[in-house]
């Protein structure tokens, strides 16, 4: 038996996972709350991750009906680039600014402007991946700035998966592939960059993690961790890693030719691959690092399922409700478009992008097209993101789905018919807590095995469900076509406004 954990956005999912049975024995969930305002932050104390950890992991527990002592191993998943930092006494100094924050875009962008000007390469060069505000990057700028005095009494700094280890073991250390999104990572290289961190602050006050690979520990739960979770001390904590990494892992894709396509909060869709990519054309491209030795080239975006809610809670539609409007409206939601950019967007890099509806008129003006418009919105924003990768020469088989969202069929034939791709289900909506259980077995492995290989822990075959396979509808395929085309001219006629 495997815990896998996955800190995301909303809250911490935790499951345990019967390797032999290959089922989920038992799950647990537990929210936290989300600080914002008007200006773009968005914040979370990390102390609500460690008491939802907790929580979650106990109810696991208790609906698996397992003594505690058949946990072999843990597997954290967590929410790319939040910065987390302590101080000399491994106390969290301030709450941690999350991949959701658009408050730090200007400082980052004049960062950029300032120094890595002609003759010096451009920082997406230097590390070989393209840095948004979302990366943490620009956090670290921003209470370099803003915050000065916490900023002197930083010494650890941490992405929100390597928190959770360092509390469960005690531990500094970071995993490469989640690393990769901070924006002072060299992707190529797999190490710290050290001429971007000299360039933030040469006599920067804190240290950088010690750097793992994905298959090896991040070390062993410590006793008082162990008691507070109600496991056994002693097993192994996997190096674990990004949530999107994770859902790779999750969703058996650690091999060329599948994409995954995750309908959470956010949108993220991304792909294996065995060489990293030239991405300096793609600005829209995040050229990770995978947690099994390769890239992960990914495209995202920021309005997914919470767009998807505000507009099914602004109609008081039950989740059964959103499903039969979804069959109800027809393709193109009787002429009714919807940017979604609720939060600004990120497929294109817009932070001021701003949500609009347009074409609604007095014969189209009903719940079923408005609900159907989002749902294409957030699908042709994302599904964007298949041209972009396919122009890297990457190709693909299959696309699967996870998050939230996958468990409607409309929207996964909608995506299907606007992909022009098969769409199937993963067997575990929360791939990303999936991932880390499988990770923390593959470590557990490796521990006794020489040379266990993560295929024969998660090949595609035992990861998703073959019964939610929808095929696209050629005469659909065409009509989506000119709406995707359509569009994403309306984004482009706006872009000048929101630069």
């Amino acid at each position: 038996m495997y815990l896998g954990i996955d800190c995301g956005t909303q809250g911490t999912k935790v499951l345990v996972w019967d390797a032999e049975r290959r089922s989920v024995a038992g799950a647990g969930y537990a929210g936290y709350p989300l600080y914002s305002d008007e200006h773009g932050k968005k914040e979370q104390h990390p102390a609500d991750w460690i008491d939802a950890m907790i929580n979650a992991t106990r109810q696991a527990l208790a609906q698996a009906a397992i003594s505690p002592s058949l946990i072999r191993g843990i597997g954290v998943s967590g929410q790319q680039h939040g910065l987390v930092l302590l101080d000399e006494c491994d106390r969290v100094i301030r709450p941690a600014k999350l991949w959701c924050d658009t408050g730090p875009a200007e400082l980052l962008a004049e960062f950029e402007r300032s120094r890595f000007t002609a003759p010096s390469a451009p920082l997406s060069d230097i590390i070989g991946i393209h840095v948004p505000v979302a990366f943490t990057l620009a956090k670290l700028l921003w209470v370099k700035a803003l915050e000065p005095e916490n900023y002197r009494k930083i010494r650890k700094i941490m992405l929100p998966h390597e928190y959770l280890n360092f509390y469960l073991t005690g531990e500094y250390r970071a995993e490469c592939s989640d690393a990769s999104g901070t924006g002072y990572f060299d992707t190529r290289r797999r190490c710290w960059s050290e001429e971007v961190l000299d360039r933030v602050d040469p006599l920067r006050p804190f240290s950088l993690p010690k750097l793992i690979r994905s298959a090896e520990p991040h070390g062993e739960l410590r006793p008082a961790a162990a008691a507070e979770m109600g496991l056994d001390a002693g097993i192994v904590v996997a190096s674990g890693g990004g949530d999107n990494m994770m859902s790779a892992i999750g969703t058996g894709n650690i091999s060329e030719g599948l994409l995954t396509m995750s309908l959470g909060t956010s949108g993220t869709l991304f792909t294996f691959t065995e060489r990293q990519i030239d991405s300096r054309l793609q600005p829209d491209i995040n050229a990770f690092c995978s947690a099994n030795d390769g890239w992960l080239p990914l495209v995202s975006t920021m309005n997914m399922t919470n767009a998807t809610t505000a507009f099914r809670q602004l109609l008081n539609k039950s989740l059964a409700e959103f499903e039969t409007a979804l069959s109800a409206s027809s393709p193109g939601a009787g002429g009714i478009s919807c940017l979604p950019y609720l939060n600004g967007a990120r497929l294109p890099n817009l932070p001021a992008a701003s949500a609009s509806l347009t074409g609604i008129t007095g014969h189209n003006l009903n719940a079923d097209n408005l609900l159907r418009a989002v749902v294409e919105g957030v699908s042709f924003n994302l599904c964007r993101g298949i041209d972009i990768l396919s122009r890297c020469d990457l190709r693909f088989t299959r696309l699967v789905v996870i998050g939230g969202g996958s468990n409607s069929e409309g929207w996964r034939q909608i995506i299907a018919n606007v992909s022009g791709l098969s769409v199937v289900k993963s067997l575990v909506t929360d791939a990303g807590a999936l991932g880390g259980a499988l990770q923390a077995h593959w470590c557990h492995l490796n521990q006794t095995v020489s040379g266990a290989r993560l295929g024969d822990i998660c090949s595609l075959s035992m990861l998703v469900d073959d019964s939610s396979i929808v095929e696209p509808r050629p005469e659909m395929y065409s009509r989506y076509r000119e709406l995707y085309l359509a569009y994403h001219q309306q984004v482009d006629n706006y872009k000048s406004q929101w630069s």
